[in-house]
């Protein structure tokens, strides 16, 4: 009985081994029927149909699930994924076990590829030596030989076939990029490859669009199509730029205008501050009060509110002052003030100095004819000056702005009223503060010091990227890099047309002609300049060497040089000094263009004394009339007095307006309305007047 038991044993198991000897005879079969469909769809290679069928993700291995779905793909309904994978716990199948020799060549260079490169983008970019974006066989070939990888040409050249698996002829950086080892790592790249990829799909688009828009009979002009078009991110961009340029040029507008009506009503603006916008004398005014202000003056038909606000009020803190209305006017203001304080200890107090006493009291002319003055205690702002002159006073600034905002009833005199006004201003440092380049110096040395470049230095003063710094600006960059000199004197140096804001234009000249020059280059070949330093990035890794900057600049023709504007966007120590990102160059699209800088009042119609020719001339004789255009007589300057009393060509509603017969007065008659205003000083009190900054002050006897 036992003798029968083994040998029914012995039986199954012999039954056991036969039937696993079948199943493996029967896997080795199907396993190389599915390698023969495999190299039959890879165009006689494995490796191919692997990856084009199997594999097309570069994991090197694919699940039961996923085989039994190829495999009913590819029409072998005779073979099963289990007999193919065969009894294995994780229930996968790798190329090595389909293909010992091809999986042990694949995982060679994979292993090669990470102990010596790290991945396979750093082993692209000492591959792609010309960064030319694609190797084709032999460039493949020599190329791995010269780095170092131990293997036979006949291997690289069954590598490149693995490799390029559309048969183009070429290998780029998206195909290598699956004999990344880790899944995770290998992911990440082929989806920023991708990414990447049709980004200069969209850009390519979008050049073409934007060169072709000027062709009225372009394929691309057409209204269907350009929802497609203008919604591609680097027109988004250029869109961008162009309504960023539109706003600033509203701004520059609204500025110039609002300056010129307040010279036609007020006859300067520093007039026009004293008397319309600021009457209480506060020497500060708020958003509401410059629009109530526009509104009774009737400007606001003229200009828009918002972006004249955004102009003046330069340092975001809510509020305006006199020297965002009158920038020199209020210098010289300001000099005034600090002049009469140190003389005299007040600007009421110069009123009582000998000098301009007897000057009150004796006879005052008015050019050429004599004026009798009853009063002393008002003076003709001629005799006002030589007496200013003759005492040491130099006026720095603009003096015919000054003499305006003291002489408040545009009449050519001032009284002890007008000097209290003065005194009631409490001006901000930098108006009182003497220019001192010193100051400045020592301010640019701590800056470069810390920053090492002065585009650097400037990016740390400029927080918000605009390429102006305003006063509250500029002395919150000197406290921290705690700088304790002359800040006011240092301000002044560089502010030297009282702008009431600096831009690296003055900071450093010969930086921001290269930086802007680039710029405008950019900008017009590629729409920006983050634009252009993508289609500049061919890797599409964000960063760029100084070789492929100055590879792109000599392709697209720029006449700048590459080496001084690298030199120049050279980051902080912090970052590798050999190579920029798109940091280091996006904040010159929030620049505004070198046109911006020029002067708002060419953006507004001003009247011109000169009669222009007319068109009848033009037709008559074109050259001559186009020569009259080009070569006008040149205008004499005019004097102080001559800008402070010419006429303007709107007056304000408390001023009554001039006639006709009042422009051509002669000098002799002019003095003779003087003398009558001077003695009926009934006239005078019968008048509305308005309520001024005078009706808060002390009790001043006018006359």
């Amino acid at each position: 009985m036992g003798e029968e038991s083994q040998g029914l044993t012995g039986l199954r198991r012999k039954s056991a081994l036969l039937e696993e000897a079948n199943q493996e005879l029967k896997r080795v079969k199907e396993r190389r029927d599915l390698v023969s469909t495999l190299a039959e769809r890879g165009g006689g290679l494995l490796l191919r149909g692997w990856r084009r069928e199997l594999d097309p993700d570069g994991s090197m291995d694919v699940s039961i699930k996923e085989l039994d779905w190829h495999l009913r793909r590819l029409g072998l309904l005779d073979l099963t994924a289990k007999n193919v994978v065969g009894l294995k716990e994780d229930g996968m199948l790798t190329l090595e076990e389909l293909c010992p020799t091809d999986g042990e060549l694949v995982n060679r260079i994979r292993d090669w590829i990470k102990d010596v490169w790290g991945s396979p983008a750093d082993l692209w970019r000492a591959l792609d030596v010309k960064q030319l974006g694609n190797l084709d066989r032999e460039g493949w070939i020599s190329a791995c030989v010269a780095n170092g990888f131990d293997g036979t040409a006949p291997e690289l050249s069954y590598l490149f076939d693995f490799i390029d698996i559309d048969e183009s002829g070429q290998v780029n950086k998206e195909e290598i990029l699956f004999l990344e080892t880790d899944s995770e790592a290998r992911d990440k790249a082929i989806f920023e490859e991708k990414i990447k990829s049709r980004g200069q799909v969209q850009r390519l688009w979008a050049s073409v669009y934007w060169s072709e828009q000027h062709k009225e009979l372009s394929s691309l002009n057409r209204p269907w199509m350009a929802k497609f078009f203008e919604s591609l991110p680097p027109l988004v961009i250029v869109q961008r730029q162009r309504r960023l340029r539109e706003v600033r040029r509203r701004q520059r507008r609204a500025k110039a205008v609002f300056l010129q009506k307040c010279r036609e009503k007020f006859g300067s603006c520093a007039r026009a501050w004293r008397r319309g916008i600021d009457p209480e004398g506060k020497f500060y005014v708020d958003k509401l009060t410059l629009r109530h202000f526009c509104r009774g003056q009737e400007i606001d038909k003229h200009v828009d509110l918002q972006s004249l606000w955004t102009t003046l009020d330069s340092d975001k803190d809510g509020r305006i002052g006199v020297q965002d209305i009158s920038p020199l006017g209020a210098v010289a203001l300001a000099s005034f003030r600090a002049w009469c304080r140190q003389i005299s200890g007040s600007c009421r107090a110069v009123w009582n100095l000998p000098e301009l006493v007897d000057a009150r009291s004796s006879p005052q002319k008015e050019g050429s004819v004599t004026v009798l003055l009853n009063s002393e205690r008002k003076i003709l702002l001629r005799k006002f000056v030589e007496c200013l002159k003759a005492l040491g006073w130099k006026c720095s600034g603009d003096q015919a702005e000054m003499l305006s905002a003291l002489d408040y009833f545009n009449v050519g005199f001032i009284s002890e009223a007008d000097l209290y006004w003065l005194d009631t201003w409490e001006p901000p440092l930098f108006l009182t503060a003497q220019a001192s380049e010193e100051a400045w110096n020592e301010i640019r040395e701590i800056l470069l010091e810390i920053y090492g470049t002065p585009l650097n230095a400037w990016r740390h003063l400029d927080i918000d990227g605009q390429n102006e710094v305003s006063w509250a600006e500029f002395v919150s960059g000197c406290r921290r890099v705690r700088f304790r000199g002359d800040t006011g004197g240092a301000w002044r140096f560089i502010d030297s047309d009282a702008s009431g804001y600096i831009s690296m234009e003055e900071f450093s000249p010969d930086h921001y002609n290269v930086l802007m020059s680039f710029k405008e280059w950019a900008s017009g070949l590629y729409g920006s300049v983050g634009n252009a330093f993508k289609n500049f990035d061919k890797e599409g890794d964000g960063i760029l060497t100084l070789s492929i900057l100055r590879r792109a600049c000599q392709k697209g023709k720029w006449g700048g040089d590459p080496q001084m504007l690298f030199d120049c966007l050279e980051p902080s120590s912090s970052k590798d000094p050999k190579q920029i990102t798109v940091e280091d160059v996006s904040f010159l699209d929030l620049w505004p263009d070198r046109e911006d800088g020029q002067d708002p009042n060419e953006d507004v119609d001003v009247l011109d004394s000169e009669e222009a020719p007319s068109e009848e001339t033009e037709e008559r004789h074109p050259t001559s009339a186009k020569a009259c255009k080009a070569f006008k007589t040149p205008k004499i300057a005019p004097s102080v007095f001559e800008r402070l009393y010419r006429v303007p060509v709107r007056r304000s509603a408390s001023a009554p307006a001039l006639k006709k017969e009042d422009v051509a007065m002669k000098p002799e008659q002019k003095a003779k309305q003087i003398q009558r205003t001077y003695h009926h000083s009934s006239l005078w009190r019968q008048r509305r007047q308005p309520k001024t900054a005078k009706s808060k002050l002390p009790l001043l006897a006018f006359w």
